[in-house]
């Protein structure tokens, strides 16, 4: 019996991995649907908690204002992203020639005159390919904004109606209660786990975007869109996010003054933000494994490439969120968990 389980077992993950290797181009949109989703339901609640004297916001304007305000911002990054990449991407190579010089430069002050073995390692590394990558990405966030409308359509039209399904498909009222407190709380955990970590990295990118205008850091704007984007990766996306525009100064400046302005108001955001805000915020309900979201990081990004390790750990979240709500799948949740403590308050 044992065995014959963990062969459904096997052959349910092997279909699994195949469903979403093969189906990614649609799964992706329904990913980010899913997530533009819970935005805006956090936004419209929002709204409806702001009191003008003794008069609130009708539910269903505080869901249009709602809508407006995530479509303006998303209109901003993407003609931000438009203005910018194409731009980076050109400039590419002129910066990794300037940052092979320095590297000869550096080489050469230690008295030694063959070409360094680093210098080499920057010369395979194509800077343009690696940005144009990242572009391909957000330009096909942008190309599927159609397909992720459309599902942003039908999952509100079956939010309305879950209640009513779930109702159907259960007859005992205790049972309801029970069920409907637990969709509930793990709807409510996913909710402020989304909301907050959107904010954090949003709070991130946008006094990182001053730090590096202040000191006229070519293309903060895209800069700032890629911290915010990376910050949903814990620790490693933190660190790339604040190496990347340093390098970039780096080989920009011919001043030491504003390298050390930049990579010190960056790594500061990232330390205060990261390790004092953004754990106060979140609570527990960030208490993945560091070596989780490490595999998870390799696993989504080999399944769905830069989009995935862009979307690994909302996603290894939500799973972890869900797990840990329910009694047969709570041992795994404490196994992917940092240390072993589910709440569930």
């Amino acid at each position: 019996m044992k065995l014959t389980s963990f062969f459904h077992v096997l052959v349910i993950t092997i279909l699994i991995f195949y469903l979403l290797v093969v189906g990614k181009d649609l799964l992706i949109p329904l990913v980010l649907a899913i997530i533009i989703w819970y935005l805006i339901n956090i936004l419209a609640l929002g709204f409806k908690k702001i009191k003008l004297f003794r008069w609130r916001l009708p539910l269903a304007i505080c869901y249009v204002l709602s809508v407006i305000t995530i479509s303006g911002v998303l209109y901003l990054l993407v003609t931000l992203i438009s203005n910018n990449i194409a731009d980076v991407i050109v400039v590419a190579p002129s910066y990794q020639k300037k940052l092979s010089a320095l590297i000869a430069q550096a080489y050469a002050l230690l008295g030694r005159t063959e070409p360094p073995t680093l210098q080499q390692i920057f010369q395979k590394i194509d800077i343009g390919g690696v940005l144009s990558q990242f572009a391909v990405v957000i330009t096909g966030f942008i190309s599927n904004t159609g397909v992720i409308l459309v599902y942003l359509i039908f999952i509100f039209l079956e939010q309305k109606s879950f209640k009513v399904k779930l109702m159907a498909l259960i007859e005992n009222p205790e049972r309801q209660k029970d069920i409907f407190k637990m969709i509930e709380k793990v709807d409510n955990d996913i909710r402020i786990y989304i909301g907050i970590k959107t904010f954090v990295s949003a709070l991130t990118a946008i006094l990182g975007y001053f730090v590096m205008a202040s000191q006229k850091l070519d293309f903060a704007e895209f800069w700032a869109i890629l911290i915010f984007c990376l910050n949903f990766i814990p620790t490693i996306g933190s660190i790339i996010a604040t190496f990347l525009p340093v390098l970039f100064a780096l080989i920009q400046f011919d001043r030491f003054l504003p390298i050390i302005i930049i990579g010190l108001g960056l790594t500061f955001l990232q330390f205060t933000i990261g390790n004092i805000l953004d754990p106060k915020l979140m609570g527990n309900n960030l208490n993945l494994s560091p070596l989780v979201i490490l595999v998870s990081l390799a696993l989504w990004g080999a399944l769905w490439g830069i989009a995935g390790m862009l979307l690994c750990v909302p996603i290894t979240v939500i799973i972890f969120i869900v797990l840990s709500h329910f009694p047969k799948t709570r041992p795994l949740a404490i196994f992917l968990s940092q240390d072993g403590k589910i709440n569930l308050s």
